[in-house]
């Protein structure tokens, strides 16, 4: 036989003659249908057998068995390309493999107006549920359309309906906040974003960055901190401008510590403080937000961050669609996730020298 033939596909009655078993008793086994019907010995050997012989099953036979296609489609605005997309897509194709699942996604590279024909194409492949998720935390005006159950992640919708897992970007907002309160920090200012506070005409969209403010500014006012908003943008060279214009203030209104809209912003803010010889962490604090990979812990020094918890939505998505799949009712139908915050670097100096000692702390410092 040539490399190029194919081997003859292996049987469920291959694996029984080989185990010495039934052909129904593998059944139960490799459907894992066998809880009080098959002894564990019985059970080992069957899967030993499976094993051995290269056993794959025969996907087509179980769904029309099974009245399931057991995979999951996922449709994406613009992950495949963002930095982010790796932690999600990775962790949901996991849970979905552990599942027995497979996971079929179609990236819209932007095109959200192409989301309905991704769905149906989704949908004539017969999939089990369908996941939409988006790069940035975004605020439906309508949800997408679909026929099968629909999950959506980093992504809600106005009106109640379809189950949804997003992050706590208020919560992590309000931990940044305490956290430079505790190095004793007074005036502080947040970098970036693309909105105008309080403009009811940004809360379509991605809604991140007047989400992370509000808390923000929420949380200074209650602690009799003077808070501040500089710049619109996300990009790097957006966060080295508006670190520029906060760290240009007169001292009396500069502020002391610099929470970003995101990690690229915090490293244009690292920029602004080597270029004016303001040294991190030791006269100036700067947290970020993301804990992008391959960006928070390579900065120099490396950032103190906000955590989207993108792994965890993407293996809760992929466990809501399923459950969706089966008639289940998410349970919540809504889940928010915790947006931590992630220490790191050198220990801060000055008023909280002492707390210090007790934690490690990044581009974080207490004020001078």
């Amino acid at each position: 036989m040539t490399g190029n033939e194919r081997q003859p596909r292996v049987r469920a009655a291959d694996v029984a003659a080989a185990a010495g078993v039934s052909t129904t008793a593998v059944s139960f086994v490799l459907n894992s249908r066998d809880e009080g019907n098959i002894s564990p010995a019985t059970r080992e050997r069957i899967l030993r057998a499976a094993q051995e012989l290269g056993y794959r099953p025969n996907h087509v036979a179980r769904s029309l068995r099974r009245n399931s296609t057991s995979s999951i489609g996922l449709v994406t605005d613009a992950f495949a390309s963002s930095p982010f997309g790796g932690r999600l897509l990775a962790a949901a194709t996991e849970a979905a493999n552990s599942a027995g699942n497979a996971l079929l996604m179609m990236d819209l590279g932007g095109r959200v107006e192409r989301a309905a024909e991704a769905i149906e194409a989704l949908e004539s492949r017969q999939v089990d549920a369908i996941i939409y998720a988006t790069m940035g935390f975004t605020e439906l005006d309508e949800p997408p359309v679909s026929r099968i159950p629909l999950v959506l992640a980093n992504c809600v919708t106005r009106r109640p309906g379809r189950p949804s897992v997003s992050p706590d970007d208020a919560g992590g907002a309000r931990a940044a906040l305490e956290h430079l309160a505790g190095l004793g920090h007074t005036r502080v200012a947040m970098l970036g974003g693309h909105f105008s506070p309080g403009a009811r005409g940004d809360e379509v969209g991605n809604v991140s960055g007047p989400i992370r403010w509000r808390a923000f500014k929420q949380a200074a006012d209650v602690k009799g901190m003077d808070a501040r908003l500089i710049g619109r943008g996300w990009a790097i060279d957006d966060g080295y401008a508006a670190a520029m214009e906060a760290l240009s203030l007169p001292g009396a209104r500069r502020p002391t510590a610099l929470f970003a809209v995101c990690d690229r912003v915090a490293a244009g803010a690292l920029l602004a403080a080597a270029r004016l010889g303001i040294p991190v962490p030791e006269d100036l604090s700067i947290i970020g937000f993301d804990d992008q990979e391959a960006l928070a812990e390579s900065l120099v020094p490396a950032l103190t961050t906000v955590a989207l918890p993108h792994a965890l939505m993407g293996s809760t998505a992929v466990a809501m669609a399923m459950a969706a799949a089966r008639n289940d009712s998410p349970d919540p139908a809504h889940r928010v996730l915790e947006c931590p915050v992630v220490l790191r670097g050198a220990a801060p100096v000055g008023a909280s020298r002492r707390r210090a000692r007790q934690s490690p702390l990044s581009t974080t410092a207490a004020p001078a």
